[in-house]
């Protein structure tokens, strides 16, 4: 009966010895999938900082787009052409007024 104890132990300590090995890989590659991880994190970051300055510039040269088509298209929006005219003759009289 001794010897099936015995051997029954072996058996324990050895598969505890596995599972403790097995762990012990297990946490090394996971350490080193974060690794990789945090490295993919910062490029994403860069990457995204990049996307945010390129996206700025371009709503950038939107609005200095859009500022002359607004001019123009107050011509022929409702009363706008009245508008103009009288901002525009009042540009003109005040020129000639700084004149004299």
């Amino acid at each position: 009966m001794e010897n099936a104890q015995l051997v029954s132990m072996c058996i324990l300590i050895l598969s505890g010895a596995f599972a403790l090995i097995s762990l012990g890989l297990l946490l090394i590659r996971m350490s080193g999938a974060v690794k990789q991880a945090t490295v993919l994190m910062t490029m994403v970051e860069t990457t995204l900082t990049k996307v945010n300055h390129i996206l700025d510039d371009i709503n950038n040269k939107m609005e200095m787009l859009n500022a002359p088509v607004e001019l123009f298209s107050g011509f022929f929006s409702k009363g706008g052409l009245k508008a103009t005219l009288l901002s525009g003759l009042g540009l003109l009289t005040s020129m000639f007024r700084r004149k004299k």
